[in-house]
């Protein structure tokens, strides 16, 4: 299978060249500086299991339900890519990398179908640029697996559409059974396929069955193929259901999905300032893609060709819908997930941009500001270290030089322990459990087996035994509970009450604060 990319005229070979250079550039920028955090590093402790213990690991029952909540595909490519390329920051960010350049690939060639040579410019240079495909294009995680899985099935499901051929069909299925192995939530996506073929069964001049039993064998082929990890599906739904970070949405959840597809990504925050003209302009954005299809209604409506603009809403719109109203019973609304959404609709602004749907001092004035906004939402990518990210490399660095023989390191929460150890292995660190049953009891016990780390219980028995103490706790996790009406994190109170406070030094939103047992003067007896 390979992505038709038509054959562009010199000039555009050159702007086509420029494009992909863009992305990869864009991709490459502080690859190895950006310090991995928590997801990251578990990602590359995992991946470097076999494949029994990451099974026995994610599938394991607890407590009634499995042990994690993510299927192994991306796990399982990452482990052959560590085999051959290492386990440095830069090696397996690389894998994404590729996968966020070929998604670059599969938006022109699907850009090139829909809306011809421009709008595969347009689509492709979108999807360079995009401050979330960037973000998830650099981050060891499946979401650019996601992405381009998703955007290369939409690619076959209109070449299927439009020329049949049991090639595309199957090309759909095999691609549609990758979504869905690299992430659960993917099978939202595919629904936005079936919404858009309902579309063309109620339109007066839509396609009607022509293609309905190719479209049936993808769907059952597709399902065979995942159908192997079908069975898995109740335990790790029942796991979001008893423990999960993921709140209930909403409409406050559905404008920062608007914010972070246009401008953001959905777990650093942009500078305070920035905030204002980000969410006006992604807002006006949208208003003016309605506006346009809006007034092209009743061609959509009534034309004898296939509505691919509404394809491209229906899989921009239909995740965001079906995952928000799941979310009001079981919370999966998960911004991340809904990736592919945001490249349908990086694709869908292209074609309406090309296809003059709007005047021209209209496209350039949203044009410039945009583009800056961008720019500075891609530094800041670059360049940030707040919650929850920190130079966990420096930490580990600092903590190796200042440890002792009889000291113990206690990282108060996991998301500082797994990257800081990533970057030290030998160094001896522990950390405290969440609170069971809570939203962050993520970690199930058989996930920490797999892993060869455990959670301590509780801070009095990480420190048992030691008269000097480091512990690594992010500011933000003691400001939450200054704000929920605590005096201070109960870490630090117990150990206040116990240790003196010696030296404290913070590494971005992290501190490392050396504790030593507090000693009691003796009373003498009368």
């Amino acid at each position: 299978m390979r992505i038709e990319v038509g054959h562009p005229e010199p000039r555009e070979h050159i702007i086509l060249a420029g494009v992909f250079a863009v992305a990869f550039v864009l991709r490459l920028i502080n690859l190895s500086e950006r310090p991995l955090w928590y997801d990251e590093a578990f990602a590359v402790l995992y991946a470097e299991k076999s494949f029994a213990t990451m099974l026995h690991g994610t599938l394991a029952s607890t407590h009634g339900v499995a042990a994690d909540v993510h299927p192994l595909l991306y796990y399982i490519l990452l482990h052959g890519w560590m085999q051959l390329f290492g386990q440095s920051p830069v090696a397996v960010r690389a894998l994404s990398v590729l996968l966020g350049g070929a998604t670059v690939v599969v938006a022109y060639g699907l850009g090139h179908l829909l809306y011809g040579r421009r709008g595969a410019l347009g689509a492709a240079l979108g999807v360079a640029c995009a401050p979330l495909a960037v973000y998830y294009s650099q981050e060891t995680r499946m979401y650019a697996l996601l992405g381009v899985a998703a955007l290369t099935m939409t690619y076959f499901f209109v070449r299927a559409w439009l020329r049949s051929g049991w090639v595309n069909w199957v090309a759909v299925a095999l691609c549609g059974a990758l979504v869905l192995y690299a992430h659960n939530l993917g099978f939202a996506f595919i629904l936005g396929l079936d919404a858009w073929v309902v579309w063309e069964w109620f339109r007066p001049n839509g396609a009607r069955w022509r293609n309905g039993w190719p479209l049936a064998l993808s769907h059952f082929l597709m399902l065979a193929l995942f159908a192997p990890w079908l069975m898995a599906l109740p335990g790790q739904f029942g796991k979001v259901q008893q423990a999960y970070w993921v709140t209930q949405p909403g409409l406050l959840q559905l404008v920062q999905t608007l914010f972070i597809f246009h401008f953001a990504y959905d777990n650093q925050a942009l500078p305070a300032w920035l905030l204002p003209p980000a969410l006006f302009f992604s807002l006006l954005l949208v208003a003016l893609c309605a506006l346009a299809l809006w007034r092209r209604r009743r061609a959509l409506w009534a034309s004898d060709s296939p509505s691919w603009d509404m394809l491209l809403v229906a899989l921009a719109g239909t995740p965001v819908v079906t995952l928000f109203v799941i979310s009001q019973w079981i919370p999966v609304y998960v911004v991340r997930a809904l990736l592919p959404s945001a490249l349908a609709y990086y694709v869908l602004l292209a074609g309406l941009w090309t296809r003059d749907a709007w005047p021209q001092p209209v496209r350039w004035g949203m044009l410039l500001p945009c583009a800056l906004i961008v720019a500075v939402s891609l530094w800041n990518h670059y360049s940030y270290t707040g919650f929850p990210r920190a130079p966990f490399a420096r930490v580990a660095a600092f903590l190796r030089a200042h440890h002792q023989l009889g000291d113990v390191i206690v990282h108060s929460n996991k998301l500082s322990f797994f990257p800081t150890h990533y970057y030290d292995r030998v160094l001896p660190q522990s950390f405290i459990a969440d609170p069971p049953g809570s939203p962050s009891d993520t970690l199930a016990y058989p996930t920490q087996a797999a892993l060869g780390l455990f959670a301590i219980p509780d801070i009095a028995t990480a420190v048992q035994g030691h008269k000097r103490v480091w512990l690594v706790i992010f500011r933000r996790a003691v400001e939450e509970y200054q704000a929920a009406g605590y005096l201070d994190h109960p870490h630090r109170l117990w150990l206040e009450q116990r240790y003196s406070l010696v030296s404290l030094r913070t590494f971005g939103d992290l501190d490392v604060a050396e504790y030593r047992l507090r000693i009691l003067p003796l009373v003498r007896a009368p």
